[in-house]
């Protein structure tokens, strides 16, 4: 997760959908990931990075009280906000998956490490292949 991010309130702008629509999506998939005893919002932010990478979204998710929030661009609005919506909670679907492998994996190497990274890698090559799955695409 990243704490390089300033969030902005109510955009509605260069995008495909409004903020009505995404939290319609996100009340649709929590459904689905049965994740209804969770509290979920999502929030448009600007993610600020010194580098060029661009990032399009992001989650704050805590598992004890079962609440999490989506973060998400406009900048640039990729036209496909569902799939990063998706992504996004299956992450917090995983979390606690992820997490635990995470501490035990820097028990025996240092953060960022070769190791590290290429746990992360995988991570996010399985959350990217869960979210084709559920939306029943091949195109990413």
């Amino acid at each position: 997760m990243n704490n390089n991010r300033e969030i902005i309130f109510g955009i509605d702008k260069k995008g495909e959908l409004s903020i009505s629509e995404l939290k319609e999506l996100l009340k649709k998939w929590q459904e689905k990931l049965e994740l209804n005893d969770w509290s979920l919002s999502v929030e448009i932010v600007e993610f600020k990075h010194p580098d060029s990478y661009r990032q399009s979204g992001d989650f704050i998710a805590d598992p004890e009280k079962k609440e999490a929030q989506i973060l998400m661009t406009n900048d640039p609005w990729r036209g496909d906000e569902e799939y990063t919506l998706l992504h996004e909670l299956l992450h917090i679907v995983l979390n606690d998956y992820g997490k635990s492998n995470e501490e035990i994996l820097l028990k025996n190497f240092s953060e960022f490490s070769p190791e590290h990274n290429a746990y992360l890698e995988k991570l996010e090559n399985l959350v990217h292949h869960l979210t084709r799955v559920f939306l029943g695409r091949s195109d990413r």
